[in-house]
Formats: structure tokens, C-alpha cells, sequence
């Protein structure tokens, strides 16, 4: 037992330093080894996904013996989790930034104006004539998804549609790289998005916009023609288009 005061003890740097450490319980002295003090644990990684990853700590002996504590870590964007078989290593973070563009195209004379293949064909090229000698295309850069497509009015007269005649667009691909872009049947159709103009939009310059997600690959060769269903009065308005891509991986 102790044989000076307490502020006369040696101080120690360790649980080694001491046999015990004693105290008391209500009317109780109590001694106990100063490893009982100590919990040990276990440290282990869960890659649930590629955007989850659990770390969890399980108690191995000590008072917190049994107790399993975990978290879990979200990857942000374009950050991605995987494990990693490598010696001492758990994970592996990686990171890619996804390149975006915005392409703009223009639709001239509106409604049948100078003849489309399918409608009105939205001109990629700033010196591209719309006649039907011609069909503007674009051709896709890298694999990518089209996210956003915004149209704007541009004519200094208002939009004039009357009853249930539409104005939609569309977007096609061309079915090989080495045909002609000017034959409606070398196209499928890929997808009708949200830009529509009708009779709402009479006496407005509107702006138009479309969210989605439409994957492409490197090399497809896009058409975006505007089709319309009635008898739209033909115009020499113009409208701009303008349409952004995301890079996949």
C-alpha cells in the first residue's frame, strides 16, 4: 500500500508503471489493474458502394468489450470508393471531373420556310444554309449525356400560332457515319424532348427549356429538327438553341 501522500508519488508515463490503481465503491476499496482500464479495438472498412464506404470500431476487450461504433463516409461528386486489394491499403479515392459543353445552333425560317428533312433543322454551322440540299448535324465529341436543352425566340415579332397547331422538338441520330445526313430514313429516332411551341405562346418571344438525361457515344452523329403538326403559318423568325453535354466515363 501506499506509504507517502499522494503528491509524493513518482509520476509515471504508462499503465506498466503501476501494479494498481486503487479506489472505492460506496463503503467498497477497491484495486484493479490498470489494463481492466484499457479497452482494445478493432478497426475494419466496408466498402458498401462506390459512393459509401463504413468505417467500423469493435470493441475487443477492456470495458467497452463487445460494443460496435461505425460511420459512414458519402462521396461527393465525382469522387468514387473502391477497395483496394493493395497491402495496407483500404481505399481507394478517386476523382474525375466531367467535362461540359454547350453547343448552340440556330433554327432559321421558321415553320417551312426553307424545307427540312424533317421539319425545321436546327443549324449547327454559323454559315450553314437551310435548304434541303443541306442538312446540319452534330457530330458527338466524347460519350457524354445531354442534360439541358434551352431555346430562345429571336425574331423582333412575336411567336403567332393559332388553335392546335404544335411546333416540337425532336432529336435523331444518323445510322452510320459514312451516309448521307439529308435522308430521313439513314436517322432513328432517339428521343422528343420538353421544347414545344403552341398556341401559348402567341404575342411572346419565349424562352424554352428541357432537363433530362439522353446518352450518346464518341462519334454519334446528332440531328435536332423542329417538327411541326397543323399548318403553322411560315415565317422568317429565327431561334436559337443551345444544348449542353456532360462527359461520361
Amino acid at each position: 500500500m501506499a506509504n507517502k501522500r499522494f503528491s509524493d508519488f513518482v509520476v509515471g508515463t504508462s499503465h506498466t508503471d503501476v501494479d494498481y490503481v486503487v479506489g472505492y465503491k460506496g463503503a467498497d476499496n477497491i484495486q484493479i489493474q490498470p489494463s481492466e482500464l484499457d479497452s482494445t479495438y478493432g478497426l475494419s472498412f466496408v466498402n458498401t458502394s462506390s459512393t459509401l464506404f463504413d468505417i467500423v470500431l469493435d470493441g475487443i476487450s477492456g470495458p467497452d468489450a463487445g460494443n460496435v461504433y461505425s460511420g459512414t463516409i458519402q462521396a461527393g461528386e465525382n469522387i468514387t470508393f473502391t477497395a483496394d486489394p493493395s497491402p495496407g491499403i483500404d481505399l481507394k479515392i478517386s476523382t474525375q471531373v466531367q467535362n461540359k459543353i454547350t453547343v448552340t445552333g440556330i433554327w432559321k425560317n421558321l415553320f417551312g420556310g426553307s424545307p427540312g428533312i424533317f421539319g425545321d433543322t436546327l443549324e449547327f454551322a454559323a454559315s450553314a444554309s437551310p435548304v434541303a440540299a443541306n442538312s446540319s448535324v452534330f457530330v458527338i465529341p466524347f460519350d457524354c449525356v445531354l442534360e439541358n436543352v434551352t431555346t430562345k425566340w429571336i425574331h423582333n415579332t412575336a411567336v403567332n400560332i393559332v388553335g392546335s397547331d404544335t411546333w416540337t422538338v425532336f432529336l435523331y441520330t444518323l445510322n452510320s457515319p459514312n451516309i448521307s445526313t439529308t435522308v430521313q430514313a439513314n436517322y432513328s429516332l432517339q428521343a422528343q424532348i420538353g421544347v414545344q411551341l403552341t398556341a401559348a405562346d402567341t404575342g411572346s418571344f419565349p424562352l424554352k427549356s428541357w432537363d433530362g438525361s439522353i446518352a450518346f457515344s464518341k462519334g454519334d452523329i446528332l440531328n435536332v429538327s423542329g417538327v411541326e403538326n397543323g399548318a403553322i403559318a411560315t415565317d422568317d423568325a429565327e431561334m436559337e438553341a443551345y444544348l449542353t453535354f456532360r462527359e461520361t466515363y
